[in-house]
């Protein structure tokens, strides 16, 4: 039975053919360039289910090993031609966003003795590579989290119940009837909820912070900043009010109010480095719905299928190009309303309240 999945499905296979293919990873800059910088391969490791697969080098072999026991040989330049031809498909379109098939694998796979399309995965390690670490000597075993620009725009922070903020309509004098209400919540089309946000503005109420629902997701950010929850509050609202997802713009637009009164007559860029100390976070190790304890998962860092089929990562290392590529990359993005329940006025005990999403997606 052929193997069945997306364009950023397929995209895991694809690193893994073209990694053993090249026995390299590039380092890359913030602006997706590819770096002289590289990591010698000596190893990719794998686990489907109850299989640990390690996939090592013997000259030009590839040997294939499961459980500990070798299984089959493999020429590298079959990766390769393998990799060249996957990737191609994924490019002319597959199925869209959606999941297909790829028939004309099949025999390879079964080669190299892989029946998933994506590994197993308890944390943020897509793939895990033992390189040779030219920083220490050493031979570490690095797990990475994979991003593929050869399918739709992956998230870097999903939304879920978990990262809903509640807001407080107030500012008026009068709390806002219920025609009013109605109306607000009566507006829709593709941009019902900026309009929704600025509606409640242009009718001189403003939307204060509340909370975050998830007490889980609250605590998590706060592990990262004790400010964060106020600030992410703060650019979600900024957001819809000035019609402008771009993580870059809004924490300009940020910096430039400066909201939270912080002292920037330095140069301190405070806002700019709390939203990259999330994306980080988000990248290599927490997630929403989880309680973080500030430890990363992705313990060697990220790596990124470029549109051309290159492939660059940015090594634990080399954190500050991964920042500025996270930072450079990203907007906040509108998630369904439907699902989540969210960007209506609500009256919960006689107060009126409007619930927003947070998700961010890279550009």
């Amino acid at each position: 039975m052929a193997l069945k999945g997306n364009k950023g499905e397929w995209s895991e296979l694809y690193v893994l053919f073209k990694l053993l293919g090249e026995q390299k990873i590039h380092a890359g800059d913030g602006m997706l360039n590819k770096l002289e910088v590289y990591y010698p391969i000596l190893k990719i490791l794998r686990d489907e289910l109850l299989r640990h697969m390690e996939y090592s080098y013997d000259k030009d072999i590839v040997i294939v090993t499961e459980n500990g026991n070798e299984v089959s040989q493999v020429n590298i330049s079959e990766f390769m031609t393998q990799s060249e031809h996957l990737f191609k498909v994924m490019k002319d379109g597959g199925n869209g966003n959606g999941a297909f098939e790829l028939p004309s694998l099949n025999d390879f796979l079964k080669k190299i003795h892989c029946d998933k399309i994506k590994a197993k995965s308890l944390d943020k390690s897509d793939i895990h590579i033992i390189i040779h670490d030219y920083h220490t000597g050493m031979q570490p075993n690095l797990g990475f989290s994979i991003k593929s620009d050869a399918g739709g725009s992956p998230t870097l922070l999903n939304s879920s119940a978990a990262t809903s903020f509640l807001y407080k309509v107030c500012g008026n004098t009068n709390i806002m009837d219920n025609d009013m209400v109605e109306s607000i919540n009566g507006i829709e089309g593709n941009r019902k909820i900026q309009d929704r946000v600025n509606a409640i503005y242009n009718k001189n109420y403003l939307l204060k912070f509340d909370s975050i629902e998830s007490d889980v997701f609250y605590n998590n950010l706060r592990m990262i900043d004790s400010l964060l929850p106020e600030i992410m509050a703060w650019l979600i609202i900024d957001c819809y009010k000035n019609r402008n997802m771009n993580i870059k713009c809004a924490v300009e637009r940020i910096t430039a109010i400066n909201p939270f009164n912080f002292n920037l007559s330095e140069g301190h860029d405070f806002y700019k480095y709390k939203m990259k100390c999330l994306m980080i976070a988000s990248a290599l190790g927490m997630l929403p719905a989880k309680p973080w304890n500030g430890q990363y998962d992705a313990t060697g860092g990220y790596i990124v299928v470029k549109e051309d089929g290159d492939i660059i990562c940015f090594h634990i290392y080399d954190r500050n190009q991964l920042e500025d590529y996270l930072f450079n990359n990203t907007k906040f993005e509108t998630p369904s309303s439907s699902r989540h329940e969210f960007s209506r006025i609500e009256n919960i005990n006689g107060e009126l309240f409007f619930k927003l999403n947070l998700q961010i997606r890279f550009n």
